[in-house]
Order: structure tokens, then C-alpha cells, then sequence
């Protein structure tokens, strides 16, 4: 069974090194976009299995990234996972109210990111 494919986006590169090295360790292969702009024409081309999603970047934020991907027949089955430094109430609302599949706190460690990305994935 090939492995499940992820695109990890966020304007930091510094961050998708990061959650590509942890990802590609636990079996993932790994695609990544700099932009929310990038993100769309990537899973336009090639879908993802799932999509780790900045909130906040450059231009274009992830909860718009994730409003037009779910707003999409052919985008909107691809599991989301919106990342951010910010943890509080308001922004995971907005991450729910954009469609998001999951809202994760990136200081809460990378085997709890593991054990979500396998549940949205099996």
C-alpha cells in the first residue's frame, strides 16, 4: 500500500522543514506550499490525502485557504488540519466556521499531531 500523501503549508520554511522531517519519519510523504495561492493550485493539481494548514500567513490567511478548498465539490472531501500558535476560543471557532476537519495548537507536540492525522486518515 503506497503511503498517504500530506501538503504541508505555511509561509515559514523553517515550519514545513520541521513537520516534513517528523511526518516523512512516521511514513507520510510530503508535498508543501509557501502560500495560501500556492496551496490552491496544488491541491487543484494534484489532491493531497490531508492538508496542515498555517492560520496565519502572508496574503492569503489558512481559514480562507480552507473556505474555498471546502467550498469546492472536488477539494471538499480532503481532510484539514488548521496549525496555529494561538490557542484560545476565537480562533478555533473561526477554524470551524472555515470548514476545518481540526484545529491544533502547535505546542501541543507532535505525537498528538500523529494521532490526528491518523484518525482523519484510516
Amino acid at each position: 500500500m503506497q503511503s498517504k500523501r500530506i501538503l504541508i503549508v505555511d509561509d515559514d520554511v523553517l515550519n514545513r522543514e520541521l513537520l516534513q522531517t517528523v511526518l516523512t519519519r512516521s511514513g507520510y510523504r510530503i508535498s508543501h506550499a509557501n502560500s495560501g495561492t500556492a496551496a490552491i493550485t496544488s491541491v487543484n493539481t494534484d489532491p493531497p490525502d490531508l492538508i496542515l494548514l498555517d492560520v496565519r500567513m502572508v496574503g492569503m490567511s489558512g481559514y480562507d485557504v480552507c473556505q474555498h478548498l471546502k467550498s469546492q465539490t472536488h477539494t471538499r472531501q480532503i481532510p484539514i488540519i488548521m496549525l496555529t500558535a494561538y490557542d484560545n476560543a476565537e480562533e478555533r471557532e473561526n477554524a470551524r466556521l472555515a470548514g476545518a476537519d481540526e484545529f491544533f495548537p502547535k505546542m501541543n507536540g507532535w505525537q498528538q499531531l500523529i494521532q490526528r492525522i491518523q484518525a482523519l486518515l484510516d
